[in-house]
């Protein structure tokens, strides 16, 4: 079977490295960003599977813009969002 393509977007180093390894460790490719430029870049040339983006990448609610991009250009990928503020 495809291992699952995730697109991981935070700009905390710590959540990002962490992150991207308990996925890769759980089966899927991951491609890991921290802004908002590198993640509509990063979508705008390759496919995913699932999205998984800090809200507040940069400045507060500029996370919305990758979750937007990402569901106008692949309305099949999965998208998982946190609000990088409360941690939740």
């Amino acid at each position: 079977m495809k291992r699952r393509r995730v697109l991981l977007v935070d700009d905390d180093p710590s959540i990002l490295d962490s992150g991207a390894a308990i996925l890769r460790q759980n089966g899927y490719d991951v491609t890991a960003v921290a802004t908002v430029a590198d993640a509509l870049n990063t979508i705008a040339r390759e496919k995913f599977h699932i999205l998984v983006s800090d809200l507040n990448v940069g400045q507060p609610g500029d996370g919305f813009t990758v979750v937007s991009a990402l569901r106008r250009t692949q309305p099949e990928a999965i998208t998982l969002h946190r609000d990088g503020l409360s941690g939740a």
